[in-house]
């Protein structure tokens, strides 16, 4: 990977805790140019304060594939969603520009949810779920997948389904036009893989276009850590909903797909 989507500050940062990598937007956060920060503490970058949340954060990483979310977080004069993975000793930072304030109660908003799914028929509840889940989102079109990309349940139905691949990690699109923003440093690192805001290459960029798609958002589906599909959102103009939403509507996804297999689906 060697570009990400604007709306992302990446940060890729050493066992050592100096930048590695960094998008070419750190200007976002005061005078800074890429060739400047790459090889510095990331502290001198985001102060003292942020840099100790951050590490608190990163404590809760528990292993290479697991991964941790911070919202509203305020960086110099910028207000970040930040999600972070690592590999051994290094961590992948993405800090996404907050779209809106905290939620009042996240995990309420999933219990609500959860409870006005009604029904014993796996497919009938995943038909109720993505409508509730185009509510939650506000993105045209949900689609829930099997792992083979095969459609279960969509809130509309469509002519034709867009695409449908299985996917193991968040992946998200803002804006299919949206002009991307390059690297520095380190481009070889294997955690760059994981970024959730990688910059699509321009064989998807039109494939999207021919469909009239311009944001997605696709979330990986699993049971007690078995990967069983996948949730693929789609919308005809840019979009792109909080990092707190976006939590809401995995955690129901997931609590949905355990559901449907205590009641006879098979995954």
């Amino acid at each position: 990977m060697t570009a990400i989507q604007p709306c992302v500050l990446l940060l890729l940062v050493g066992p050592d805790w100096q930048i590695e990598t960094v998008s070419a937007n750190v200007a976002m956060l005061g005078d800074h140019k890429p060739s400047a920060v790459v090889g510095q503490p990331l502290a001198d970058l985001i102060g003292s304060k942020a840099i100790h949340n951050l590490r608190n954060r990163l404590a809760w990483l528990s292993n290479d594939e697991s991964e941790v979310q911070d919202y509203g977080v305020r960086w110099a004069d910028v207000v970040f969603d930040v999600r972070a993975a690592h590999q051994e000793d290094c961590y992948l930072v993405e800090a996404e520009l907050a779209v809106e304030p905290r939620l009042p109660d996240g995990i309420g908003m999933v219990r609500s949810m959860t409870d006005r799914l009604q029904g014993d028929h796996p497919e009938a509840l995943a038909n109720l779920a993505t409508r509730q889940l185009a509510a939650l989102t506000g993105f045209d079109q949900i689609i829930l997948c099997r792992v083979d990309g095969t459609p279960i349940a969509t809130n509309k139905a469509p002519a034709s389904f867009p695409p449908c691949k299985a996917v193991d990690i968040e992946r998200l699109v803002a804006d299919r036009d949206a002009e991307t923003v390059p690297l520095g440093g380190n481009e070889d690192s294997n955690l760059l893989s994981r970024a959730a805001f990688a910059a699509p290459e321009p064989e998807a960029c039109e494939k999207l276009s021919r469909l009239d798609i311009a944001a997605t958002m696709s979330l990986p589906l699993r049971i007690d850590g078995e990967l069983v599909g996948s949730l693929h959102a789609y919308h005809s103009t840019p979009r792109r909903v909080g990092a707190e939403r976006r939590s809401v509507a995995h955690l129901f996804a997931e609590r949905l797909v355990a559901r449907m297999a205590r009641q006879g689906w098979e995954y």
